[in-house]
């Protein structure tokens, strides 16, 4: 499962919005961001039949020492409110992956984190490497229904810089630009234009990681396990 258009494209362009078979029987759903999408996606592919739950995509950095990029292999997902479910790290995916860290904790919660004085707060009031906003959903229908999951999320804000917060509203929920709105967005603050080029290289490093892991996770996963 993926929230974002950019993401599904290390598998293509799967139509947003509902879950498509691939290759190999494999099964991609591109939810849009957020806890609620994230859990009706798990819901559906969890009722065809599959055997494993993957969180697949991006996230923001909270550790020191992750540059964009770094992919991220979490034991654990938690949530804001505490609740926290294991994440299997299948051993195929650790010798495939060179440059897959493996991580204690990643956190989703419900609003993007934009400020780097917001992102020092959850690493010091949860130990967690990365953010994201649907981890923990897929992981909570994962225990409910008995599946394995797993997450394999790459870094793309560090720990150390902002995100354009005007930008990153002027987004729809697949994190496709409005362009109205991006536009009013940059003219209202003109520092937000190299914010923007720096989040796009950050994003283009991401989405490079993204491929490489996407084709090891397809060839890692066999058809009785998916």
């Amino acid at each position: 499962m993926v929230a974002l258009a950019a993401e599904a494209r290390a598998f293509g362009r799967p139509p947003r919005g509902r879950a498509v078979a691939l290759p190999g029987g494999h099964w991609l759903g591109v939810c849009g961001m957020g806890a609620a999408r994230a859990r009706d996606m798990g819901l559906d592919l969890a009722a065809r039949g599959v055997r494993t739950l993957l969180s697949f995509g991006t996230c923001g950095g909270l550790a020191p020492g992750l540059p964009a990029g770094s992919l991220l292999c979490p034991r654990t997902v938690c949530d804001e409110q505490g609740a926290c479910y294991p994440a299997d790290i299948p051993p195929d995916f650790a010798e495939g992956l060179a440059r897959a860290r493996v991580v204690d904790v990643l956190l989703s919660v419900t609003a993007p984190v934009y400020d780097v004085a917001r992102k020092e707060d959850l690493f010091r009031r949860y130990g967690a490497a990365g953010v994201d906003m649907e981890s923990a959903a897929l992981a909570r229908v994962a225990s409910e229904r008995g599946l394995r999951f797993v997450a394999l999320r790459a870094v793309v804000d560090p720990y150390d810089e902002p995100l354009p917060m005007r930008l990153l509203a002027a987004v729809d929920e697949w994190g496709r630009p409005r362009a109205v709105a991006i536009m009013r967005a940059l003219a209202a603050d003109p520092a937000a234009w190299v914010q923007a080029a720096r989040l796009g290289r950050h994003m283009a490093q991401a989405r490079r990681t993204l491929a490489a892991a996407a084709a090891i996770a397809m060839h890692a996963t066999s058809r009785r396990d998916v």
